[in-house]
């Protein structure tokens, strides 16, 4: 019984984590080429949750989609393990707390939901020594990304008054079952919007995929497995040229992406012609998260709501979050990392 429902926990926050990253992704810049991670920042917004009281706490769980925090603890443990597990890429998946020197710490109950749900580490840094502290950090999200990942904290976000940082990096590689040979790839038009065309490398392959035709999207539906067989890269592509916001908001508004692939796609011969390309991006999540109803724990002159986070009474806010991610993709595989900060 305890596994069938931890099945369940699983499969409801998978697909809350999938909503999550729909209404993430429809508030990001649609005028340019962006990566990002939604699990990335839902991971350490998951773990704030559990330390904070109203109206924050509410905020975070509406915007999460998730239903209490015995949820969180449930599913996010249920989550950690099967990333874990998947055989045949390199993903890894970490967080970090660091903590002001001296009598600071988490509350008691989130330092054990860090530990126990989330597998964090700890590390207590003088803050006020800034340039050591950025470099600090920044070493274990550039050790955690391959590299990947630079420069996440600057010396200027941290001075004496700040107590708190919490970092989240993921990292994942993986090689396709599949591969495109690169004799095959040539510059060809890839359309950015309606009246603007750019040759870039586009790579080709034809052989069987899972591929579906989705009429409510709009949209062409192609998974493309990594070696393995445990994980895969779903694209889908609008059918017409600017089709991207309305797939996005579609989305957002609690469309069923995970139903509608489990229902669609089919194994069958496809020509596939995508894009090799890499992306770099550095996105201000304090803007991001207003947008989605989280706008307490930005309060620096009011409750933040905050009050179950550190073991004292300080008052506490988040003063910046940030994510920069990363994503590379060619006839090989893909290569992708993201590092999420938020910062009391």
């Amino acid at each position: 019984m305890g596994s069938l429902i931890a099945a369940m926990d699983a499969k409801q926050l998978a697909s809350s984590i999938a909503q999550f990253s729909a209404k993430f992704c429809n508030e990001l810049d649609k005028n340019k080429s962006v990566v990002s991670s939604p699990l990335s920042a839902e991971i350490l917004l998951a773990l704030l949750t559990l330390g904070t009281t109203e109206p924050a706490h509410d905020e975070l769980l509406t915007a999460l989609g998730i239903p209490d925090d015995a949820s969180i603890r449930s599913g996010f443990s249920v989550v950690s393990d099967r990333l874990k597990s998947i055989k045949g890429v390199t993903l890894n998946v970490a967080n970090k707390v660091y903590v002001m020197e001296g009598a600071y710490d988490l509350h008691s109950e989130l330092k054990q939901d860090a530990i126990k749900v989330f597998d964090a580490g700890f590390e207590k840094v003088n803050f006020e020594e800034s340039a050591a502290a950025a470099s600090l950090i920044n070493k274990w999200v550039e050790d955690k990304t391959n590299n990947r990942i630079k420069d996440l904290i600057s010396e200027d976000d941290l001075n004496r008054y700040t107590r708190l940082v919490l970092v989240n990096a993921i990292y994942f590689k993986g090689t396709w079952s599949k591969k495109f040979d690169p004799m095959h790839t040539m510059d060809k038009p890839f359309h950015v919007n309606a009246t603007t065309t750019i040759q870039v490398p586009m790579m080709y392959k034809e052989d069987n995929f899972r591929y579906g035709e989705s009429e409510a999207l709009n949209a062409q539906l192609l998974e493309m497995s990594y070696v393995g067989g445990e994980a895969s890269m779903l694209i889908v592509l609008p059918r017409e040229v600017e089709g991207l916001d309305g797939v996005l908001k579609k989305l957002a508004g609690g469309f069923d992406l995970l139903g509608e692939v489990e229902r669609k796609m089919f194994s069958t011969k496809v020509q596939v012609t995508i894009p090799k390309f890499k992306i770099e991006t550095e996105i201000d999540l304090n803007t991001l998260l207003v947008k989605l109803g989280i706008k307490s724990i930005f309060n620096s002159k009011g409750p933040s709501g905050l009050t179950k986070v550190l073991n004292c009474d300080e008052p506490l806010y988040v003063s910046k979050a940030v994510q920069k991610a990363f994503i590379e993709v060619n006839e090989e595989g893909a290569e992708a990392a993201a590092a999420t900060e938020l910062l009391y």
